[in-house]
């Protein structure tokens, strides 16, 4: 069996790899890391610097964005595109509409639904906006109604784009591989894969998807360390946030190995059916009737305050709308090409109306149960004096917080063992999609080769690896969500592009 180095230096010496793109992005990962293991503290502050200067200047767009994509999608599946079938009328879908579903939403979420939803509300309850009363009955409603429209509707339509325009050229013209640049073919520039421009956009692309990458798991690794280290009975250190990175990625360089039918397909359709089976436990161990009180409450406020929160920062400027709403925004921009890459991949034989409305449907829908689900019974434990969710974030922080919650249910060892299941298995289906994609960026257009190598999977697997690990390595949370935010920066400007190419290819 090769060793890491030795495969790196076959897949270097391969006519099916474009070696600039590769070689660039593989030493800006290696540089971006050092950097910030040898200079922590600089690198802290040059970053803090770099976010506000992001949210400032360019926070505005990313609530326009956000707002355009949503009523872009509606009305092109409404339109008599919407009838447009990916591969040709005569083609048929190469998975079953429940393993697609499943992969679509995996791939889409990663580990931030099991990390945010079971407590975002208590970072709501206590600064409410509109004029809502602090810790009143309508602040906790307008808190659950905020993690619902963090990741419902406007968060799925921003995926959106990229996976329309991805899935109309890549089955049209029968591309050979996978790559952002080829979504903008509507454009009229010739060759555009191969052209400066396209190969800059795919180098942003993959630029702006590690650093993302490295930006979530690095945030997520503590509260799994926690949880852990809370099932085992030992105590928590930096060597259990190693080990368990050291997991995710075998895991998930394992599933990229294996490929989409057998990795990702098996691990996407099992963590579906986890997850279900997680979320209805919780709900035997609540009260039903308190659970749904809150829940429709919520519901109602999201959609009654919805263009608010939309809009929230656009006429005046606003604290939070740049602390939350843009952070969420900017957060789905980075990974929306990666998941659009993806989503394009497995939705051969789907109309463009199936493929907008089973993101925008199914997307949210599947979120807004975890939000509902654990987020309600962690407000309803607070509302009961039965947990003190709220005073935990302040004293022992997020992590610690969520881990605490799921262990306060009924059967909590083996409720906490199934929680750190579906989260590693959520960050293992979303990175595959990563390692995936990523590998097809790097191909050369000329090589013949139509998948990524196999061994070109597993060394994106372990380079995606990298980036969390300095960060866990650095401990500091806010860096790791800063980066987030950051690395979507270029992707801002390519979707407009994006849209502008859908319609054009679609007139053709």
């Amino acid at each position: 069996m090769l060793s890491l180095v030795e495969l790196f230096q076959k897949l270097i010496k391969s006519y099916s790899i474009d070696k600039i793109t590769f070689l660039i992005s593989f030493f800006t990962v290696i540089g971006i890391a050092s950097f910030i293991l040898i200079n922590t503290d600089f690198a802290k502050i040059i970053i803090a610097h770099i976010y506000s200067f992001v949210v400032d200047y360019f926070g505005s767009y990313y609530l326009i964005l956000t707002i355009f994509s949503f009523l872009f999608l509606i009305i092109l599946s409404i339109s008599k595109y919407g009838q447009y079938v990916l591969g040709g009328k005569e083609s048929s879908p190469e998975f079953s509409y429940m393993s697609w579903i499943g992969m679509l939403f995996c791939s889409g979420i990663g580990g931030g639904i099991i990390y945010w939803s079971g407590v975002e509300w208590a970072y709501y309850v206590e600064i409410p906006q509109f004029n809502i009363e602090p810790n009143s009955e309508q602040a906790y409603s307008l808190a659950t109604a905020y993690g619902l429209f963090h990741w419902g509707l406007s968060a799925w339509s921003i995926y959106g784009i990229p996976a329309i325009g991805l899935s109309i050229v890549f089955y049209k013209y029968n591309l050979a591989s996978l790559r952002l640049s080829s979504s903008l073919k509507g454009l009229g520039i010739n060759d555009i894969e191969s052209s400066l421009f396209g190969r800059f956009i795919d180098l942003i692309f993959i630029l702006a998807t590690v650093g993302a990458a490295g930006g979530t798991i690095g945030s997520y690794i503590p509260m799994l360390s926690s949880g852990f280290t809370n099932l085992l009975s030992i105590n928590n250190g930096l060597h259990i946030d190693i080990l368990v990175i050291l997991l995710c990625v075998s895991l998930f360089g394992f599933s990229v190995y294996r490929g989409i039918d057998k990795g990702i397909r098996t691990l996407s359709n099992f963590n579906l059916i986890l997850a279900l089976i997680f979320l209805c436990l919780i709900v035997l161990a609540v009260n039903l009737k308190e659970l749904l009180q809150l829940s429709i409450s919520g519901i109602k406020y999201s959609f009654f305050y919805f263009w608010k929160m939309s809009t929230l920062g656009l006429a005046t400027p606003s604290e939070f709308a740049k602390e939350w709403t843009i952070f969420y925004w900017a957060w789905w921009v980075a990974f929306g090409p990666l998941v659009g890459l993806f989503i394009a991949r497995i939705s051969k034989g789907r109309s463009l109306r199936q493929v907008i409305f089973g993101m925008l449907l199914f997307g949210t829908l599947g979120t807004w149960l975890f939000y509902l689900i654990l987020g309600g019974y962690s407000m309803n434990g607070e509302l009961n004096d039965q947990l003190n969710v709220i005073q935990n974030m302040k004293d022992i922080g997020h992590a610690e917080t969520a881990i605490s919650v799921v262990n306060s249910l009924p059967f909590n060892t083996i409720m906490l063992f199934i929680f750190c299941i579906i989260t590693i298995i959520f960050i293992t289906t979303s990175y595959d999609s990563m390692s995936y994609v990523i590998s097809s960026h790097v191909l050369n257009i000329k090589g013949g080769m139509k998948e990524p190598d196999k061994n070109l999977r597993l060394i994106w697997a372990v380079i995606l690896g990298v980036l969390p690990a300095v960060l866990v390595l650095y401990s500091d949370h806010n860096v790791a969500l800063d980066l987030i935010l950051i690395a979507s920066l270029p992707l801002l400007f390519v979707y407009p592009l994006m849209a502008l190419s859908i319609i054009k290819e679609l007139r053709k």
